[in-house]
């Protein structure tokens, strides 16, 4: 193999890696409010990406990245823990809302937000601001290009 593609198979790797340990931490962080990292995703997709009016479900799987059943199964534990309520669109009986309650206040209570702070400072830690910048940079452009309609891949 030759050195960039050592290069781009090990961050692969890596990445995948880095996946996993985001995902068990942000769990034990998350675990307090009875929630996992996947269901927070999903709050927080709703709750930024959707300011103005509840989304679809197919509106919160465009957006969190996957299928709209895998939302449908999320947002259906969201809603037996009271998170959000699922409710069919009064416009279009054939779409289903996702509707945040306002149970979604707790993440902005201050030792909540201490947590989070701590906890984000606890990954990032070892990056300065400017590297932080540029990961962010790298990552939505990796995250659009995969976005594009031939997958990243040229025909």
């Amino acid at each position: 193999m030759a050195d960039a593609q050592v290069v781009t198979a090990e961050l692969f790797g890596s990445l995948f890696v880095l996946m996993q340990d985001l995902t068990r931490r942000a769990d034990e962080q998350l675990a307090p409010l009875g929630l996992t990292s996947r269901q927070w995703l999903l709050l927080a997709v709703i709750e930024k990406a959707f300011p103005d009016s509840p989304p679809t479900l197919s509106e919160a799987a465009a957006v969190y990245g996957t299928s709209r059943q895998n939302v449908k199964q999320i947002a259906a534990q969201l809603s037996q823990r009271g998170w959000l309520h699922i409710e069919a669109d009064p416009a279009d009986g054939r779409a289903t809302r996702l509707v945040l309650t306002d149970k979604v206040a707790v993440f902005a209570d201050p030792a909540v937000t201490a947590g989070q702070v701590a906890f984000l400072d606890e990954v990032f830690g070892g990056l300065s601001d400017r590297q932080r910048r540029t990961l962010l940079t790298l990552v939505v452009r990796c995250l659009r290009h995969l976005a594009t309609p031939t997958g990243g891949h040229r025909p």
